[in-house]
């Protein structure tokens, strides 16, 4: 099985939708006599402007045709349509695209609620929308990017089972989206997840396993935490090692995996020596505050002597 092949499977929970199949088609069926020819006919000029550019990799050149053919949409379609879900979604990929993610993770809160409408709650397209929307949040809210990620993720345990393949393939894709972008316990808990999951369906010597245990032993190695990281790492190698297929894919996760465990120890030098000065400093603030505490109340003592005899000789005779 290739790595390609994987993250394939794991991207089809979050494929962009054809929008051209969906929005275009629509358009075309309205009657050309009808009062909205020339908004359908700039709808469609924007639209097709749009999707050339998208696909020429041009995001910043396509995003004010994306945002002018939602806009033209709203006298064309139903605000809770399939094509206006559609258009809302491609315009908040294209904001995130172009780094606008606060715009980008507004536009997704909209179509959230469009799905919801056209598709349900339990929807697979719905899962996807979650998990771009946890992509947009993911460095200005944390916790609304973990509240969406945990949205899509459950929305696929609940229609395929949470000890099935589908469930972990997609949070495999959680935990590699979030591991590039936060430390948030759920990255652990992703991974974790689908790692059972693989084990129990395919042993410990099989790619899947292997590149689960690689992604938890790099989480753990950029967390400095050695041992967790070399234990994942070790299981990772031996399974990449294991395997058949030798091709370049392989390899390079093998070497990647290779060269992580080959840090280790600088890793477990840097921690040691962080600790070490942690420890330092604890012991040398408990050692000026006992110095504090000793001077305060030699002062206070002193006080009280001094101001005794004062006090009784100025009394009157």
């Amino acid at each position: 099985m290739k790595v390609a092949n994987i993250l394939k499977q794991l991207g089809r929970f979050c494929l962009r939708i054809n929008l051209l199949l969906i929005v275009l088609s629509s358009a075309l069926t309205i009657s050309a006599s009808a009062q909205t020819e020339d908004i359908t006919k700039q709808f469609n000029d924007a639209y097709r402007t749009f999707q050339s550019l998208n696909q020429e990799g041009k995001p910043k050149e396509s995003l004010e045709f994306a945002k002018k053919a939602l806009d033209l949409s709203q006298s064309l379609f139903d605000e809770n349509s399939e094509p206006t879900a559609a258009l809302s979604y491609n315009y908040a990929l294209n904001l995130m695209d172009v780094d606008q993610h606060k715009e980008s993770a507004r536009e997704f809160s909209k179509t959230v609620k469009i799905y919801i409408q056209v598709f349900g709650r339990n929807s697979e397209s719905l899962a996807s929308v979650y998990f771009d929307e946890g992509r947009a949040n993911l460095p200005i809210n944390r916790g609304k990017s973990r509240r969406a990620f945990e949205r899509g993720i459950n929305i696929i345990g609940d229609i395929y089972g949470t000890s099935s393949l589908n469930f972990a393939d997609v949070n495999v894709q959680a935990g590699i989206i979030l591991s590039e972008g936060s430390n948030l316990p759920i990255t652990e808990r992703s991974f974790e997840n689908a790692l059972n999951i693989y084990e129990n369906e395919f042993g410990r010597d099989n790619l899947y396993t292997a590149l689960v245990n690689f992604h938890l032993g790099k989480y753990h190695f950029m967390n400095a935490n050695v041992s967790k990281s070399e234990n994942f790492l070790s299981n990772a190698i031996v399974g990449l090692e294991s395997l058949e297929s030798k091709d370049d894919v392989d390899q390079a996760l093998l070497a990647a995996a290779r060269g992580l465990f080959g840090r280790l120890d600088e890793v477990r030098y840097v921690r040691e020596d962080y600790e070490r000065q942690v420890e330092e400093y604890i012991q040398e603030r408990a050692r000026i505050n006992r110095g504090m505490r000793s001077s305060q109340s030699q002062s206070n003592s002193g006080g009280t002597s001094t101001s005794a005899p004062a006090q009784t000789g100025g009394a009157p005779q």
